[in-house]
């Protein structure tokens, strides 16, 4: 099975953080693929040293978590490719490829 998740925004609360990292947990403990895409304020989760629920904190994230990040809103948010966690894949058609993979391949999709 395939999981996607879609953040558009940052988490708001640790208790938005946890939920996120609870579906996250949840879908790794059942064998699950998962695929976390990151568009609009959603990027601001990728970068790095963050702390509580300023971002996803994606150092918690459960391990081969797959992490894509739209190139077009690092840049609007002046956030370089060094900035980022170690692991976040940087993709030009974020939305496109976010589009193909719900369609074709995930089981469930998580809006944030």
């Amino acid at each position: 099975m395939r999981v996607c998740l879609l953040l558009m925004r940052t988490p708001r609360s640790d208790e938005d953080a946890e939920r996120m990292l609870g579906i996250l947990r949840g879908a790794k403990d059942q064998g699950t693929e998962i695929v976390v895409y990151l568009l609009g304020d959603g990027v601001l989760c990728a970068r790095k040293g963050q702390t509580g629920y300023v971002g996803l904190n994606l150092g918690n994230a459960p391990e081969k978590t797959t992490v894509r990040a739209s190139a077009r809103d690092l840049r609007a948010r002046g956030i370089s490719e060094g900035d980022l966690e170690p692991g976040v894949e940087v993709i030009d058609d974020l939305e496109g490829v976010f589009i193909e993979d719900i369609m074709e391949r995930a089981e469930r999709v998580f809006t944030w």
